[in-house]
């Protein structure tokens, strides 16, 4: 048999929610505490084990002792040995902290960088923990709500109006006169450096505004929205310039079953609600407000493409009878949603990760089969060959993306 039962590690981080992955995938939680993430892959901060005949064993680590068996010849000389990403369940009971992953030269230079000023890599200021890029794909099992990416010039001159801040109104003004990437680079830097009573007034005024726009009802659906959130960030996180975050960012909602991708350079914050996540094999995670953690203003505003647009949700396409994939063109990683009861076969091209997430399911291959339930995952190995599956259950399956040289993916063998 070469598909493996795994054990994921539950990631306890205080936004994390008490009962939204128990509720979504029926996963325990007997220390009563926030269960923020669950981390299904080989990243060497947390790998699942295989639940084997003799015991446990990290995935790496058996990823490591026979990677052209465990995740195929091509990709393991292509990511060095490596499964190229991570799969995650997260539920947000707070705010996440407003970030940025870089790209993958930004991430390369900044991994180099702190490596030769000696700052170790579980050191609190790290910035970069590994030289990958982190592209990321999210789709939501509840309403979800996300910060995603910069509103256009003119939404935000909208509410700095709204606000009217004389201080900070110049900075508006000069936004609102050009609204280009120069003007957005130069006023996110006065906003997200203000300090002191200047940033105490301008907060104060933002609530006072906030207070009327929600009060009166008469702001539009999305600028509602946004002074919702900048109330509920307030009371969370009194003096920090990020409660002004929803008027600088979309807020994007997304109800179950729909996804967002967000590309490297791309500032965001998930607000609340419980999604799949699925992204390159990173931790680089570098952060500019909402947060008790390392902070780093100057080199979160080097990541960023300062690109204004509305964020699109990411399409789906039924790929095979019973089987949906998200379009989103990554070479490490894609992701697919799987009904059991179409009975869909598949011929492995590369290393996969199956999470069940309602039903019962049935697979099978050449070594056995395996019953799965609510909250099971399994590792199929590159080498499994053919398997197929049954049943009631729906199934999320994550398996290496398209190949920068052929255009192949794993999902090819699907039918």
């Amino acid at each position: 048999m070469r598909i493996y039962r795994l054990e994921n590690a539950i990631m306890p981080y205080a936004w994390g929610s008490v009962d939204g992955l128990h509720e979504v995938l029926g996963i325990a939680n007997e220390s009563g505490g926030p269960q923020a993430e669950i981390w299904m892959g080989a990243h060497s901060k947390a790998p699942s084990s295989l639940l084997l005949p003799e015991g446990r064993r990290p995935l790496d680590r058996m990823i490591a002792s026979d990677p052209e068996r465990m995740i195929g010849a091509n990709v393991a000389s292509r990511y060095e040995d490596k499964l190229p990403f991570l799969f995650k369940a997260l539920s947000a009971a707070k705010p996440l902290s407003i970030q940025v992953h870089p790209g993958l030269r930004k991430a390369g230079r900044g991994f180099d960088k702190e490596n030769a000023s000696g700052i170790a890599l579980d050191a609190p200021e790290r910035n970069y923990r590994d030289r990958n890029h982190k592209p990321e794909l999210s789709v939501a099992f509840t309403r979800f709500v996300a910060l995603v990416g910069f509103r256009p010039a003119s939404e935000i001159t909208a509410f700095g109006k709204a606000i009217g801040s004389a201080d900070f109104g110049r900075h508006f003004d000069n936004l609102e006169r050009r609204g280009g990437r120069i003007e957005l680079s130069l006023f996110f830097y006065a906003l997200m450096t203000l300090a002191g009573e200047a940033r105490h007034d301008l907060i104060h005024a933002a609530l006072e505004a906030a207070d009327r726009a929600t009060g009166a009802g008469s702001a539009p659906g999305d600028a509602s929205l946004a002074w919702a959130w900048v109330q509920k960030l307030a009371r969370l996180w009194p003096e920090d310039i990020g409660v002004l975050a929803p008027l600088v960012f979309n807020v994007m909602e997304l109800e179950p079953g729909e996804a967002v991708f967000i590309a490297p350079g791309t500032p965001h914050a998930y607000l609340e609600g419980t999604a799949l996540e699925i992204m390159a094999n990173s931790d680089n995670v570098i952060r500019c407000a909402l947060s008790d953690k390392h902070i780093d203003i100057p080199e979160f505003i080097s990541v960023l493409g300062f690109d204004a647009a509305k964020p699109e949700k990411t399409s789906v396409v039924r790929s095979a009878p019973g089987i949906e994939t998200f379009d989103c063109a990554v070479p490490e990683f894609s992701l697919s949603r799987i009904d059991a009861s179409a009975r869909p076969i598949f011929d492995v091209a590369g290393p996969e990760i199956l999470l069940c997430s309602e039903g019962k399911a049935s697979i099978r291959s050449e070594g056995g089969a395996l019953e799965l339930g609510k909250g099971d995952s399994v590792f199929v190995c590159a080498s499994a060959g053919e398997w197929s599956v049954g049943g009631t259950a729906v199934l999320w399956r994550a398996t290496v993306g398209r190949d920068r040289a052929d255009g192949e993916s794993a999902l090819d063998g699907a039918r």
